[in-house]
């Protein structure tokens, strides 16, 4: 299975690369992008995100919480671990949480050429379509939140969106867990996209905090009246409370 599962990415990379080469890109047909900030502020509904994942250490226990608190997350993933650890992306899915891209390997993509900069982001959303990803659900964070006019455009002819946030839990900074459970608690509010983190570029971050401060967060934010919801959820139209 894994075997066949790196062909198919080789192949479909290489389509990618010849439509890329081709300057080949979807038609916009009218689209409008959307940056998603944060959802309705008249909802009791927060989405919790996780960047930088997956890890195969600290990801199944985040997944493990939000299972025994009945919620659900958007996780934001590098191509370059999902091709490694597709049966994360798996369990994810398998239990109600969303998926999006934060690019392949990482980069700032507001430094990098057009070519670049779609190769990164493309070939992660292949490796995402081929694992069963929703094709309805095009989000994108991009690498350090830092986005420009081209990628908004570049959005705009692929019909994504990009999610940013309303609340940082600070988690990236190597706070302990008492700090994190404070930068999110007091601050949450209706509609709040927070950003927490499941590993980092490089694969050597302690998210030891992330998940002890998760064990107050989540319970916390559920006896406060919170939903916790995926972003499509935060922001679908029409949805009750």
């Amino acid at each position: 299975m894994a075997g066949r599962y790196f062909n198919l990415c080789c192949g479909f990379c290489l389509l990618l690369l010849l439509l890329l080469g081709a300057g080949w890109v979807c038609p916009a047909q009218g689209a409008q992008p959307v940056t998603i900030w944060a959802g309705d502020s008249s909802s009791p509904k927060v989405a919790l995100t996780f960047d930088d994942g997956p890890s195969p250490r600290y990801t199944p226990e985040i997944l493990a919480l939000l299972q025994h608190y009945q919620a659900h997350a958007t996780f934001f993933v590098l191509g370059r671990k999902v091709e490694r650890f597709p049966r994360l992306i798996r369990a994810m899915l398998k239990g109600g949480h969303e998926v999006g891209n934060h690019s392949f390997s990482h980069p700032r993509l507001t430094k990098s050429d057009q070519q670049a900069r779609e190769m990164e982001l493309e070939r992660t959303r292949v490796d995402l379509d081929l694992l069963g990803c929703p094709p309805e659900q095009r989000l994108i964070r991009p690498p350090y939140s830092a986005f420009d006019d081209r990628l908004v455009s570049y959005l705009a002819h692929t019909h994504q969106q990009l999610v940013l946030w309303s609340i940082d839990s600070g988690d990236w900074q190597g706070l302990d867990a008492a700090t994190i459970v404070r930068n999110v608690l007091n601050r949450v509010r209706n509609g709040a996209i927070i950003i927490f983190h499941d590993s980092d570029e490089n694969s050597r971050a302690d998210r030891r905090p992330t998940v002890q401060a998760l064990k107050v967060i989540l319970p916390g934010l559920q006896a406060a009246g919170y939903r916790l919801v995926t972003i499509s959820e935060l922001v679908a139209r029409g949805n009750k409370p």
